[in-house]
């Protein structure tokens, strides 16, 4: 009892301390399933919480995780080139996570970044983020950008995205070179908002993608296997598309592949996720920032 009770006061002080402006991002109670696991994190001293991370020089992190169960909540970093790392972790929880403004030495740069050094081996669970790069919007050029909101190395364990934000990147949302999962996100960012390599996998549901304008909302390529990429209930179109124009399925002219990756891509026809009282995946709403799509939404 005293356990949970320390958990909720900490917790408290993590949500005042990242109070934002309304409709820009608010932190939210945890679940059932994300308090088992800040429990279980607690008792191994893994436990974070309320955290910020201001500018700092020489490729700076907002924080790097190696190794161990961890649960982090409330982490709000700006001005880093990484806003989280993790490497070689077991299961892994981070929830009401900011990160804004990369600045980086070079032209590479993530909100979060699974994998860079060693593989992680437990599920990792992202649960409301609102990730922001604040480039200065698509390049097309890997010699001169090469950032995204979320980059997933190869060999890594799942994982696991419930309602965020990827804006900003000069890259791209999600760069998947592994198994990702997401409900109820938001993905606008760079020249390629979605990339998927062969032998990686997205499931997406209840979420809304969007290309910059002449720029590509999903790209798939790669040598190593299938690209799979299954989604359901989503919407697709270009930034300042009005809600009414956006689509249920990808549009072709917003695709970019490469002709020698096979491709496995199909909108599902029933739910993915599990949506049981003790489930990660409580219904959820992508959310959207303001000045993406033009009209009411439907």
């Amino acid at each position: 009892m005293r356990l949970v009770l320390a958990i909720g006061l900490a917790l408290l002080a993590g949500a005042a301390a990242l109070a934002q402006p309304a409709g820009r991002f608010q932190a939210q109670r945890e679940s059932a399933f994300e308090a088992g696991l800040m429990q279980r994190a607690a008792a191994r001293d893994g436990l974070q919480t309320g955290i910020k991370a201001g500018p700092e020089g020489n490729n700076a992190r907002g924080l790097a995780l190696s190794g161990g169960d961890a649960a982090v909540v409330g982490l709000d970093v700006h001005g880093r080139k990484y806003g989280v790392s993790l490497d070689g972790t077991g299961d892994v929880l981070i929830k009401d996570f900011v990160f804004t403004d990369r600045q980086s030495k070079d032209i590479f740069g993530a909100g979060l970044i699974l994998g860079q050094k060693v593989p992680t081996r437990g599920q990792t669970w992202l649960s409301n983020a609102w990730i922001d790069l604040k480039g200065r919007g698509p390049i097309p050029d890997y010699k001169a950008a090469n950032n995204e909101a979320i980059s997933v190395e190869q060999g890594n364990g799942p994982l696991n995205v419930r309602r965020a934000v990827l804006i900003g990147g000069e890259e791209s949302g999600l760069d998947n070179k592994g198994d990702v999962r997401m409900d109820g996100v938001f993905i606008a960012s760079g020249h390629r908002s979605i990339r998927v390599w062969g032998g990686a996998r997205l499931v997406i549901a209840n979420s809304i993608v969007l290309a910059n304008r002449g720029h590509t909302a999903i790209w798939f390529g790669g040598e190593d296997g299938e690209a799979r990429f299954e989604y359901y209930n989503c919407l697709f179109g270009e930034v300042g598309d009005r809600w009414e124009d956006l689509s249920r399925d990808p549009p072709g002219s917003l695709i970019d592949r490469a002709d020698d990756v096979p491709l496995h891509m199909r909108r599902l026809q029933s739910d993915p996720f599990a949506r049981g009282r003790n489930s990660f995946w409580t219904p959820t709403e992508a959310p959207v920032p303001a000045g993406y799509l033009k009209g009411d939404r439907e």
